[in-house]
């Protein structure tokens, strides 16, 4: 497999590091992820907060107090928030406007085919085996997948594997290590359908 590596230089860190649900009913969402990832789920400010292992991991918020779209977001941690935004906007994408309630430490941003993407300055840092229940990977599932390749490359310096298998499915990297996927829109998926980034959660036992 041909990998492209990535400057050093990069913004961005390395993997998704948290995930926001819109649900017009978020408490029954909530039971939902409780029973199948085990989370612990807690209220603040309006939004339900789950943790995984003792750690914070996800919010799910009321589609009408979150940004109206429903589904899930994905965020990715910078190393500086504002470096990555002004990257962002060097390379053709958008950065949209706080809502109520927002952290100053995160922003959503658009890419140049649409799908929004958050980035976060992290308090922390970890690369160990993600815990069960907190979030693993993530995969951005697109029409046009020079365009996205090409905006993650210049705004963050994120490399890509070479294509694989039936469906063409690519890796992000950064210094040699995958961290999300890349997948162009599959046969099934319906045209209607927009773009999106798509969330993974680590699980101890797949069957269980």
């Amino acid at each position: 497999m041909t990998t492209t590596m990535t400057d050093d230089a990069s913004p961005t860190a390395v993997g998704p590091r948290w995930a926001s649900l819109a649900s017009a009913d978020p408490h029954t969402v909530a039971s939902f992820y409780r029973a199948v990832l085990g989370w612990a789920i807690t209220e603040t400010n309006g939004r339900l907060i789950a943790s995984a292992a003792g750690t914070p991991v996800a919010d799910i918020a009321d589609i009408t107090v979150a940004d109206g779209i429903p589904g899930w977001l994905i965020h990715f941690d910078v190393d500086g928030l504002g470096t990555a935004l002004t990257a962002v906007s060097n390379a053709n994408g958008a950065v949209l406007p706080p809502a109520d309630g927002d952290s100053a430490e995160t922003a959503v941003v658009i890419d140049p085919n649409g799908t929004r993407v958050a980035l976060r300055a992290p308090a922390s840092r970890h690369s160990k085996r993600p815990a069960h229940g907190t979030l693993a990977w993530g995969e951005l599932i697109t029409d046009d997948v020079d365009t996205s390749a090409a905006f993650y490359r210049e705004a963050f310096g994120w490399g890509l594997t070479e294509p694989t298998g039936p469906l063409g499915r690519r890796e992000w990297q950064t210094h040699g290590r995958s961290f999300s996927g890349l997948l162009p829109r599959p046969p099934a998926m319906p045209a209607e359908t927009p773009a999106y980034w798509d969330v993974y959660f680590a699980v101890d036992d797949i069957e269980a």
